[in-house]
C-alpha cells in the first residue's frame, strides 16, 4: 500500500499525557482543590494540572519557570501543543468543566448539575462518580456508564481521597516497559576493527555478551545498527536501524524511540568490556520513570556516562529539541535535564575500550595474554 507520509508509531497518549483524569460537574474551587492537593500527595510523579480561566488573560502567552516568567503578545496553541506539553509528564488533571481528558472523575453537584449534562458525550470512561450534595446517582448518569466495561466506584465526597490508590495503579501500569538497545552501528575507526565483534572472554564477542547480560536481566534486547539491510545480525537480535544518519549514539537513542515511542530504553555502548551484570542490576534498581533518564557515574567523575543509562520515553522529545539547537551529545543532554544519577563506587565497569591500547590495557585487567582472544 502506498503512503503518501511514512508511517510512524504513535505514543498512547490522551489528550495530554499517558494517564489523565478530568474532574466533571462540580465547582472549578472544589475541583481543583482536590486536583492540588492530589498532585502534593503524588510527589512521585511529574503531574500536570490542566485548568481554565474565567476572563481574558492579560498577555496572551505566560509561562513561568521558578523565579523566570516568560510573557508574550503572540499565541499560537493547539490540541498537538497541548500533547507536547502532557507527553512529558506522568499525569494530568483536567478541570473538565472546561477540556476534555481520557478518563474522568464524575461529581454529582446540584449547584452545576447543567454543566455535567453539556459534558455528557465526554464522560467517556468514569472511574468514579463522587456524590456532593446527594446520596443517588442520576438516573441518565447511571445508565450511562452502565455502558462502561467496568462499574465506576461511586462514594460520597469526604471520601474522594480514597481514590488515590486506584490512581496509583493506573500510574504503575502505565510505568514504560525497557528494553535494552546495544549500540553497534559506530564505525569504530579509532579501533581499526569493528568493536562490536570484538571478543575478551569466554569466546564471546562483546555484542552477544552484552546481549547475553541482558537476557539475564529478563530485558527485550535489540541491536542497533546504521543500516539494518546491510548488518550482519551475528547476535540473531532484533534490528533497530539508524534513521538518523551521521549523528552518532543520539541518532540511535532517536532511532529507537521512532520504533517504540511508549518504551524506556537501556542503552548500552559495545566498547566497554569490563561492564557487569552487578552494575546493571544497581542501574535498573535505581531507575526512576518519573526523570528524563537514569544513568551510572564513576568515582570522582563530574559527569554521568550517557551510554550506560535509560531513557525514559519522555527524554524523545527532549532529545529532537536538543538536536534541533546544534547539540547531539547524549552527556550534555543528560547533565542539562532532570536526571537520576547513580554514583558507582568503582569505575572500572565504566572502563572505555575504543583504541588497540585500551583493548590490550583491558585485556591485561581481566587476565588475558597479550594479543590474546
Amino acid at each position: 500500500m502506498h503512503h503518501k507520509h511514512p508511517p510512524l508509531a504513535r505514543p498512547a497518549l490522551g489528550q495530554y499525557a499517558r494517564t489523565e483524569l478530568a474532574f466533571v460537574g462540580s465547582t472549578c474551587a472544589r475541583m481543583e482543590a482536590v486536583m492540588r492537593d492530589w498532585m502534593q500527595q503524588l510527589g512521585d510523579y511529574r503531574t500536570l494540572l490542566v485548568t481554565g480561566e474565567h476572563t481574558a488573560p492579560e498577555v496572551a502567552t505566560s509561562i513561568r519557570s521558578d523565579r523566570k516568567h516568560f510573557t508574550s503578545s503572540h499565541a499560537s496553541w493547539n490540541a498537538f501543543d497541548d500533547r507536547l506539553l502532557g507527553g512529558q509528564y506522568d499525569l494530568a488533571l483536567v478541570n473538565g468543566n472546561h477540556y476534555p481528558a481520557a478518563r474522568q472523575i464524575v461529581f454529582v453537584d446540584e449547584a452545576k448539575a447543567g454543566t455535567l449534562v453539556r459534558r455528557k458525550d465526554q464522560l467517556s470512561d468514569v472511574l468514579a462518580v463522587v456524590l456532593v450534595d446527594t446520596e443517588t446517582v442520576p438516573d441518565w448518569l447511571q445508565q450511562h456508564v452502565e455502558a462502561q466495561e467496568s462499574a465506576p466506584a461511586v462514594l460520597p465526597f469526604s471520601a474522594v481521597d480514597t481514590l488515590l490508590p486506584k490512581l496509583l495503579e493506573l500510574l504503575q501500569a502505565a510505568t514504560p516497559p525497557l528494553r535494552a538497545l546495544i549500540l553497534a552501528g559506530g564505525k569504530s575507526e579509532r579501533m581499526g576493527a569493528d568493536k562490536s565483534r570484538l571478543v575478551y572472554r569466554d569466546g564471546q564477542t562483546e555484542v552477544e555478551r552484552l546481549r547475553d547480560l541482558c537476557r539475564s536481566l529478563e530485558l527485550p534486547v535489540h541491536l542497533s545498527v546504521r543500516d539494518a539491510t546491510f548488518a550482519a545480525n551475528v547476535a540473531d537480535l532484533p534490528l533497530v536501524a539508524d534513521r538518523f544518519l551521521g549523528l552518532g549514539p543520539a541518532g540511535a537513542i532517536a532511532s529507537a524511540f521512532l520504533s517504540a515511542p511508549d518504551a524506556a530504553w537501556l542503552v548500552l555502548a559495545c566498547d566497554l568490556p569490563l561492564l557487569d551484570e552487578a552494575t546493571l542490576r544497581t542501574l535498573l534498581t535505581a531507575r526512576r520513570p518519573d526523570r528524563l533518564a537514569t544513568a551510572v557515574r564513576g568515582p570522582g567523575k563530574p559527569w554521568p556516562e550517557p551510554l550506560v543509562a535509560i531513557y525514559e520515553p519522555r527524554a524523545y522529545q527532549r532529545l529532537l529539541q536538543f538536536l534541533s539547537l546544534g547539540y547531539a551529545c547524549p552527556r550534555k543532554l543528560l547533565i542539562n535535564s532532570d536526571v537520576a544519577v547513580v554514583d558507582l563506587p568503582d569505575g572500572r565497569p565504566l572502563t572505555n575500550a575504543n583504541t588497540p591500547e585500551e583493548r590490550e590495557r583491558v585485556l591485561g585487567q581481566i587476565g588475558v595474554a597479550p594479543h590474546g582472544r
